[in-house]
């Protein structure tokens, strides 16, 4: 998991996001051990990680869906001059 977050990072991963997921990676792999299972673990700690889970979630998959949904509803003259003003220039 250590590598894909590093691919990730080096592919422009907003840094809030990198350092939640690990955060997830690090306490998970301080939780878990092959065949153990930890029921002392405290509230505050699974509070945590649905808190990151939460915030790795809204920054990949909510935030970019709303702004898209915003973005489409605009009116198509206003996406077309975008896309133009965007577009490579030749030269």
């Amino acid at each position: 998991m250590d590598t894909d977050i590093g691919a990730l990072v080096q592919r422009g991963l907003l840094p809030a996001v990198q350092q939640a997921l690990d955060a997830v990676r690090v306490i998970g792999n301080n939780a878990v051990h092959p065949g153990q299972l930890d029921l002392t673990d405290d509230p505050q700690s699974a509070a945590t990680l649905f808190l990151l889970i939460n915030l790795i979630a809204e920054q990949l998959i909510t935030a970019p869906k709303q702004a898209q949904a915003i973005y489409d509803s605009l009116p198509e003259g206003a996406r077309n001059a975008i896309s133009r003003r965007d577009a490579p220039r030749g030269g």
